[in-house]
């Protein structure tokens, strides 16, 4: 466009959010900022030159001009160069995402990248208005182009979720301004193009799987934490220690991964059989070993001479959001896990560590004959039996069959950034219910997840800082899950629920493989699932196998804090590294 020409079409947009300048994530910004009183605004004016190439040609960005106004920052700092996509593809015509991109100086001539993204797609329970109106931030050192930016790029100085009201977003419309000869006619064939894109994402059926909760810089790399895949690369904050992420098919041909992990200067003891970690609902690898405690449970299997494997199955926060049961982890999840542990280092036999949900879907695996190649099973908090504390049996009796009618599942990140009004009430909700907790993410977690702010751990068994790390590491679990626990809780058992052929039968006279060996850890704490499902599948296995399996019990722990508690290397620890020895 020449110099002094007039463009097609402009208009302004006024955002406003919290912001943090510690917290790594979005979410965890949202929570930060507001509870430190840091907030960001953003006022620019959208500059369209040439309408129908932005519109229907090939990636062409409008410019962004105005300011960004950040008081940790010093006050007002005006936009030197900004570009803004709409509805780029990510990666397809369903998921679509609006981007931003402003280069700033801060009061002492200092470089900045604002750079933000609007998530446009389909998620479970779904609310266009909130995807529309709300645009993830983070602000990076320097001036950073979309191609070199990170996942986990360490220039980040600060993340949030900035805002615009409706009010702002009328003022927005009135603005438009089409070029002399189109100030009706451009306004009105963008606004056309723009509902047009939002059919195209929300008309149908809603997706099947999204990435709502930790959405990644580049689409679809959350599953990698940003990290190429097979490639060893250091463990952060854990600099002894270092990474790999194997990806791999299930059975059903839903894609999760194995995180490898091993000491920088050392491999396992040699003739040491693999371990694999498999985390509880709604959890990650990171679980097992990214917990401010020191050690953690991977540190101390490391130390011993293990060679280590987490498994993220379809529950994972890192993976797609999605529908499941605890039948599809045991028929497809675990089997291929381990089969791929075995294919990676040749062993014959693996052996695992299992918390809570895990343990469960391991625990059938094992009984429908799914891993014979596993040797040693420590099951943590909840196997075969299934005995909840009364106030989670009504929930999942009388609040589940009707939530089931308007809802797909449930979030404790809701309490941060929920998708829907539905969701951003029950997340309301669940703030009051745990309101001893500061931090409402602790508090949604506790409500959702354990149905009593004790429900998930003796919070004295936790420090401040494990606290806040673990409002970062529960996300969504559907309420197809929630249903089969209903039936698992009114039987006493595990209950298959989908009719998959390789789980008929009863697993209560279906018996472990001879060579399969079982520890249950049962903290005499646990306010959720209570320790006598425990000891119940202790005695049930031992009715069956004389002397082969082993009980635990842990006076003083409860439910998560069994594995990331300050008590956990004293007392925990070294039962497991017992039971694996």
């Amino acid at each position: 466009m020449s110099a002094g020409a007039v463009p097609e079409l402009s208009f302004r947009e006024h955002m406003r959010g919290p912001v943090s300048f510690h917290a790594g994530d979005y979410n965890s910004g949202v929570i930060a900022g507001r509870r430190d009183g840091s907030w960001c605004s953003a006022d620019v004016e959208v500059v369209i030159d040439d309408l129908d190439r932005f519109l229907h040609g090939p990636p062409h960005p409008a410019r962004l001009e105005g300011s960004v106004t950040c008081p940790r920052l010093g006050g007002r700092l005006e936009v030197e160069e900004g570009r803004f996509d709409l509805f780029v593809r990510a990666p397809d015509a369903r998921r679509r995402r609006v981007l931003y991109r402003l280069f700033l100086r801060d009061r002492e001539g200092r470089p900045l990248t604002f750079s933000g993204f609007k998530l446009i797609e389909d998620d479970p329970n779904h609310d266009p208005w909130r995807d529309c109106s709300r645009l993830l931030v983070r602000l990076l050192a320097g001036h950073v182009s979309h191609a070199s930016e990170a996942d986990d790029d360490p220039r980040t100085v600060a993340t949030g979720v900035l805002r615009i009201n409706p009010l702002r977003f009328l003022r927005t419309a009135l603005t438009m301004r089409g070029a002399p000869g189109r100030r009706l006619s451009a306004p009105v064939r963008y606004q056309a193009a723009f509902v047009a894109q939002l059919l195209a994402v929300y008309g149908g059926r809603g997706l099947p799987q999204t990435q709502f909760d930790f959405p990644t810089v580049r689409p679809g790399r959350t599953q990698l934490q940003g990290r190429p895949a097979r490639r060893w690369h250091e463990l952060p904050g854990r600099p002894a220690l270092e990474r790999r992420i194997l990806p791999f098919e299930t059975g059903d041909g839903s894609e999760i991964n194995l995180h490898h992990i091993r000491a920088r200067d050392a491999g396992p003891k040699p003739g040491s059989v693999p371990v694999m970690l498999v985390g509880g609902l709604a959890m990650r690898a990171n679980s097992f070993y990214d917990s401010p405690s020191s050690p953690s449970l991977v540190d101390a299997l490391v130390a011993r001479g293990h060679d280590v494997w987490v498994e993220n199955w379809r529950t994972s926060i890192d993976l797609p959001a999605r529908d499941y049961t605890l039948d599809r982890a045991a028929v497809y999840d675990h089997p291929a896990a381990l089969s791929t542990v075995r294919e990676q280092t040749g062993a014959e036999k693996v052996d695992a560590v299992a918390h809570c949900m895990g343990s469960a879907s391991l625990t059938m695996s094992v009984l429908a004959g799914l891993v014979p190649d596993l040797r040693r099973v420590v099951s943590s908090a909840v196997s075969l039996h299934i005995e909840l504390d009364e106030r989670s049996r009504r929930r999942l009796a009388w609040l589940v069959p009707p939530m089931s009618r308007f809802m797909r599942g449930f979030d404790p990140q809701w309490a941060a950034r929920a998708p829907s009004v539905l969701a951003a009430g029950l997340a309301r909700w669940a703030r009051f219910a745990g309101r001893e907790y500061a931090n409402p993410l602790n508090a949604a977690t506790t409500y959702f997840y354990g149905g009593r702010p004790d429900g998930l751990w003796q919070r004295d068994n936790l420090d401040a800082e494990t606290l806040e790390w673990l409002a970062r590491e529960f996300g969504y679990a559907p309420l197809s899950f929630f249903r089969q626990m209903g039936r698992c809780a009114e039987s006493g058992h595990l209950v298959p629920v989908e009719g998959l052929p390789e789980l008929r039968g009863d697993l209560l006279s279906a018996r472990p493989p001879r060579g399969t060996r079982f520890t249950f850890l049962a903290g005499l704490a646990n306010r959720f699932f209570l320790p006598l499902g425990q000891q119940l599948t202790w005695e049930h296995f031992e009715r069956m196998q004389p002397g082969e399996h082993r009980l635990r019990p842990l006076a003083g722990v409860g439910h998560l804090d069994l594995v990331v508690g300050r008590r956990a290397q004293r007392d925990v620890f070294p039962l497991i590294l017992d039971a694996l020895a």
